[in-house]
């Protein structure tokens, strides 16, 4: 009986078949998804640039909105145009992503919440669904989030 001294090393062509696979669908998730996080990065900066402003805190909601409008206006934040645009078309009955509401601690604070989810399809009829929320209180000079 004859020994084999020399066994085999390193991976199979399958198993390295198998291991670019696995990269490629990964590699084709984070393509499909990282926009929509740039874009809520944006989203999140646009919030904070919105409560910073001065007078900001004793507004009403038609002024907030109208400067939530115009930030939307400037960049081009193409999922959440879509939900809110979309929640002003009274065939649709969406949901508007922005709310103000008053705290409850505190006198005349208010908080700019954003929620809205995205939906994008990633291979054949499988998708991805992320739901996006931040908060802001209106006139708070480092934007701590109010629960």
């Amino acid at each position: 009986m004859k020994i084999n001294k020399n066994k085999q090393r390193g991976a199979t062509m399958l198993s390295w078949l198998m291991a670019a696979g696995v990269a490629i669908l990964l590699a084709s998730a984070v393509v499909k998804v990282a926009p929509y996080y740039v874009e809520f990065n944006s989203v999140k900066g646009l919030m904070k640039n919105i409560a910073s402003e001065p007078g900001i805190k004793n507004a009403d909601k038609r002024v907030i909105y109208s400067k939530v409008e115009k930030y939307l206006n400037l960049n081009n934040l193409r999922s959440l145009e879509d939900s809110y645009y979309g929640s002003k078309d009274k065939t649709k009955r969406i949901k508007n992503p922005f709310t103000v509401t008053k705290l409850k601690k505190g006198n005349k604070r208010k908080k700019l919440t954003v929620e809205y989810p995205v939906k994008t399809n990633w291979f054949y009829n499988l998708n991805f669904l992320i739901d996006f929320k931040h908060s802001v209180v209106l006139g708070e000079p480092d934007n701590k989030t109010g629960k």
